[in-house]
């Protein structure tokens, strides 16, 4: 049913962005994607959702799918995709959404829940926790780590290129649509439009600034939160989603 929904190029902060949308239904729900994926990540979930009655949100996020690509990194720093995803939902003429995301869709998704809390209903996360929690280093955590490290390098788009993506494959090894993903992202430029993301928050800074008690007091989320995490997941580890109830003062 994801194929069903009517699609859309919405111009947000003078970028343009591919929505696919249901229309219509008893609420909104908007579903972020991460990497290596685009909206048609959630096409399962789209099913569930519309027979539920809800109206489906599923836009690519910038330099991913269909989106625009600019390359002015600052573009891309999670302070901007949030306020991004608050004026599509203007754009929408929504006020209140609930908000469903994954990997990278979902720290946009903390920060919506942090700054623009009054914009949701609901929060759910998919696999990565609050900030706070992913900072909170042990050795165990950093063996989970060498992805986010080597996505920022320059030469990491050819590196997952290189013979016929090799790297790119064992990466993505469980990925359900590792075939589908692998023709798109393997074409020239798609992988480096999709590197700015991490290279404009690039993990070794942001790890940096937390040791050295420079980043800015946590603020708690005061909206219902669901966090789920897979006991088979390869990238992330169970106690950055358990321990993030920590920095939740609501539901």
């Amino acid at each position: 049913m994801y194929d069903t929904l009517t699609a859309n190029t919405i111009e947000v902060n003078g970028d343009r962005y591919h929505v696919k949308d249901s229309g219509s239904g008893k609420a909104s729900v908007v579903l972020l994607h991460g990497w290596p994926d685009d909206s048609s990540l959630w096409h399962n979930q789209v099913s569930a959702l519309l027979n539920a009655g809800y109206r489906v949100i599923c836009p690519d996020l910038l330099g991913y799918g269909l989106s625009d690509k600019p390359q002015n990194l600052e573009r891309y720093t999670i302070f901007a995709l949030a306020n991004d995803i608050i004026s599509l939902l203007d754009s929408l003429n929504l006020d209140k959404v609930h908000l469903i995301a994954h990997d990278y869709g979902a720290v946009i998704g903390w920060e919506i829940a942090t700054v623009h809390s009054t914009r949701l209903k609901t929060f759910v996360t998919v696999s990565v926790g609050h900030l706070a929690s992913v900072l909170d280093l042990s050795f165990d955590v950093l063996r989970y780590e060498w992805i986010y490290f080597l996505n920022i390098h320059k030469v990491a788009p050819q590196l997952y290129r290189a013979s016929n993506g090799r790297l790119l494959r064992e990466v993505l090894r469980t990925h359900p649509n590792q075939e589908q993903i692998l023709q798109h992202v393997l074409k020239p430029g798609v992988l480096e439009g999709m590197q700015k993301l991490e290279q404009a928050n690039p993990l070794p800074e942001i790890l940096l600034a937390h040791l050295e008690g420079k980043l800015p007091e946590q603020q708690p989320i005061t909206i219902p939160t669901f966090g789920i995490w897979g006991d088979r997941d390869e990238f992330l580890w169970e106690s950055q989603i358990k321990n993030s109830s920590k920095y939740v003062a609501a539901e």
